[in-house]
């Protein structure tokens, strides 16, 4: 248990990381994998999901104990907070509200982690980058993306 507590950073991204990879390989795999000349749909996420479960396996092996005791501080807690909730948000309404709203509320949030970060400041990065995705993926490059 020692060994758990003096490496809790490097042991949760060693498990995540795995837990990641075994999903990946196990979404793969129901695909067809193919070979290397005739790859399948399946072929490429199988080998990222292999390779994460190396990596996860290569961080739990080289993973030392921490000198200083991890500490949570309020502005870490913020950047957590604001880049799940960035997240999450554009899952919620990528589908209902389309690219630009999905977009703007995403980099809105996720610029506020930075505490320095202004609102005003925050929803002019937002604004502006989900007007260039709208002009490279719509105009420049023809996908058919609901903007709205």
């Amino acid at each position: 248990m020692r060994f758990v507590t003096e490496r809790l950073e490097d042991v949760l991204a060693a498990i995540v990381t795995l837990a990641v990879g075994i999903f990946v390989v196990t979404e793969g795999s129901s695909y067809k994998i193919g070979t290397l000349s005739q790859m399948g749909p399946g072929y490429f996420p199988v080998i990222l999901g292999w390779t994460m479960i190396v990596l996860a396996v290569l961080i739990l092996v080289a993973s030392r104990p921490a000198e200083i005791p991890m500490t949570l501080s309020h502005r870490q807690l913020r950047g957590m907070l604001f880049v799940a909730a960035s997240f999450a948000a554009f899952a919620l309404t990528i589908e209902r509200f389309g690219m630009v709203p999905s977009i703007t509320l995403t980099v809105f949030l996720a610029s506020l982690a930075n505490d320095r970060n202004t609102l005003v400041k925050a929803g002019l990065l937002g604004l502006g980058s989900a007007l260039a995705c709208a002009l490279i993926f719509r105009v420049g490059l023809g996908l058919q993306i609901e903007a709205f």
